[in-house]
């Protein structure tokens, strides 16, 4: 890399970011500028301007303005003490930059047509598992040997299940009991003082394969066994008494997108057509397969809208037939995906030709960065699917609450999943209008931003390493929706035939809302229904 004129220039980047061209600021680094954060650099309309362009001029001018504004002479004005620019997706498109407050608030002063939107981390919309808050009042030291121990066994085998989460409540309400992991051994000890104990509800969350077990006011004792059912995929789930008769095809002529955690593309029954990972601080590095950290989500999503195969190996997804692409915006190193990466997976999408975008993700907080992505991929013709969250009941999660999104609500119905397995604990009222054993689940955030449903409880789909496994939350219902519109748009070719613009996303829209049936549910609840 060279400096020239305090500019950092290189064919690398600025922590290997920035593409050959790109200019940033050199700058100090966070650790010895504690007040710095990060923020996405956006133009007030469109995600590409060249009001986005940082010339070197430009960024003298800005460091200039900075100075007087924090009260600093003029003259002391030097490009190194400003932005620093982690990551530009090109000189006149959006960028992620580090900046104080101070330095934020000259940059917004001094620049009418940019925009400075804060750093926002999105995570996965599968529903959470319930935990421990609280520990037992007379519950013995962490390292104590005593306890109850259960063990966890394979309800067909007899064989010891590793992996197993046991939350054991003695207070539902307030969080209140013990929990742990079953080793290799299938044994797990609970932290009570006495040899058996009586429990409000004992929860038992399967490792991958496995359902779970939920059991209330039940007494666990001493060398307990407790037994887990194999996901068996001859059995139908809700995803398959809805769409299980959809053709090998269904779909054929669409391009779908999934924003996640990452696609197994090795999988026997997937197939991408293409992708890539979006994770800047990662130097986008890894491809569009699973994250190494917490990477199962998208390759389960994907499953939903496209797997290929046939069982009693393998099923069905709701669309088989389109082309399939993955962008990993979720980084290898766990945690959340941040709403820049989101951004530019969104744009690539767009690029790529795709008709429709799984996002399974959402935050709390009103994000203006993915929300511009989401319009301007509305105004060239292609739609976004959004999950609703999983807060339980609570207001519809960001990006779901956007207009330009379809927000999408989980149901579940009884008779799809083991009667005494951990997703009989989302079962909640009101039931359906249409049905009795229908229900909104408990954890899905609803709203008057709900555009549709779909099944999201207890749902059998892929998983990394050719596996499948079981998952619930709005995640789940999102692909489920995603790829019944695919289905539903493949019998409108002149509507796909229409120029990729704004009135080509209000036709595909159009479609989806005219085919989505009321389960009977309040319409916050439900939306229009479940697409056939």
């Amino acid at each position: 890399m060279t400096l020239v004129s305090g500019i950092l220039r290189g064919t690398g980047s600025l922590r290997g970011f920035l593409k050959e061209g790109d200019i940033a600021m050199v700058a100090k680094s966070s650790r010895a500028r504690p007040d710095v954060k990060r923020y996405v650099l956006l133009a007030n309309r469109g995600l590409h301007s060249d009001a986005l362009k940082l010339t070197a001029a430009a960024e003298q001018q800005f460091a200039q303005a900075m100075f007087v504004r924090v009260g600093l002479p003029a003259k002391a004005a030097r490009p190194k003490t400003a932005m620093k620019v982690l990551h530009s997706m090109e000189d006149s498109g959006p960028k992620l930059v580090e900046l104080s407050d101070a330095e934020a608030l000259a940059l917004k002063a001094s620049n009418a047509g940019i925009k400075l939107v804060p750093e926002v981390l999105y995570h996965v919309a599968r529903s959470p598992r319930w935990q421990i808050v609280k520990q037992s009042s007379g519950a013995l030291a962490a390292s104590a040997a005593a306890g109850i121990v259960i063990k966890v066994a394979d309800a067909a085998s007899g064989k010891p299940v590793k992996g197993a989460q046991l939350v054991a409540f003695t207070d539902f309400a307030n969080g209140v009991g013990q929990q742990g992991t079953s080793n290799a051994k299938g044994m797990v000890t609970l932290k009570f003082t006495t040899s058996s104990k009586k429990l409000e509800l004992l929860l038992i969350y399967g490792p991958e394969g496995y359902w779970g077990l939920c059991e209330r006011d039940v007494k666990i004792k001493q060398g307990e066994t407790k037994k887990l059912a194999h996901v068996d995929l001859d059995v139908p789930d809700y995803l398959d008494t809805l769409y299980g008769t959809h053709a090998d095809n269904a779909g054929a002529g669409l391009r779908v997108g999934v924003i996640d955690t990452g696609v197994d593309g090795k999988h026997p029954d997937l197939k991408l057509a293409g992708g890539a990972a979006f994770v800047a601080d990662e130097s986008d590095a890894g491809g569009p397969g699973p994250a190494k950290l917490e990477g199962e989500h998208g390759t389960h999503v994907a499953g939903i809208i496209a797997a290929r195969g046939h069982k009693p190996r393998g099923k069905k997804g709701v669309a088989p037939g389109v082309e399939l692409y993955s962008y990993r915006v979720f980084p290898n190193a766990g945690g959340g995906a941040s709403n820049y990466d989101i951004l530019r997976a969104i744009e690539q999408g767009v690029q790529d030709q795709c008709d429709l975008l799984n996002l399974s993700l959402g935050a709390a907080t009103p994000d203006e960065a993915v929300r511009d992505a989401i319009k301007s991929a509305f105004d060239q013709g292609v739609l976004c699917i959004v999950a609703a969250g999983n807060d339980g009941r609570q207001p519809v999660s960001y990006p779901a609450a956007w207009a330009e999104s379809v927000a999408v609500s989980a149901a579940g119905k009884q008779g799809t999943f083991p009667v005494s397995s951990s997703e009989a604990l989302d079962i909640a009222p009101p039931p359906a209008t249409s049905s009795k054993q229908a229900f909104i689940a408990q954890f899905s955030n609803i709203g008057p931003q709900v555009d549709v449903t779909g099944p999201g409880v207890g749902i059998v789909s892929t998983l990394p390493g050719g596996a499948y496994g079981v998952m619930s939350g709005t995640s789940m219902a999102c692909p489920a929706v995603t790829g019944a519109a695919a289905a539903l748009l493949a019998a409108q070719p002149q509507v796909l035939a229409m120029p990729r613009d704004r009135q080509r996303a209000t036709a595909m829209l159009a479609v989806i809302n005219a085919a989505a049936k009321p389960l009977g549910f309040p319409k916050d609840l439900e939306g229009l229904g479940l697409l056939p």
